[in-house]
């Protein structure tokens, strides 16, 4: 079906995707859930196969599972009520060094294994993370 027949300018397929995501909690699968939704590309049948259409999709989920929702779920960024520019560039930019200094200490012995975990051990005992930046400074 073309993007002419159903009304979309540009659009050259309606695919639809069956989807089942696992909500994971400290490895483990703590919920799963199905659902069908549909996308809309200006690929025409020849530029993109099925097969192709479903690795755009997990290409984009890729990026979107590895930043947004630290950022998103994690440290509830879109919660966030502050918009002055300055000091919500400035909060962004505390998120990435949290999600950053995270990732050092992840294959460590006695790490935390889930970003959570890790910003819930520092806020309730932050000299050990202020006695590395003290360290990283000398």
């Amino acid at each position: 079906m073309d993007g002419a027949t159903v009304g979309l300018a540009g659009a050259a397929q309606i695919f639809r995707l069956q989807r089942k995501t696992q909500f994971l909690r400290q490895g483990r699968v703590i919920k799963t859930t199905e659902e069908t939704v549909y996308g809309v590309t200006s690929l025409w049948a020849d530029q993109a196969s099925p097969e192709r259409l479903l690795e755009l999709v997990r290409e984009y989920w890729a990026i979107e599972i590895k930043q947004h929702y630290r950022r998103d779920h994690t440290q509830r960024e879109d919660h966030c009520r502050v918009r002055h520019y300055v000091t919500a560039r400035n909060l962004a930019l505390m998120r990435s060094a949290a999600i950053c200094l995270y990732e050092q200490q992840r294959f460590k012995p006695n790490a935390k294994k889930s970003l959570p975990d890790w910003q819930l051990k520092n806020s309730r005992h932050p000299s050990p993370l202020i006695q590395q930046f003290v360290s990283a400074a000398t």
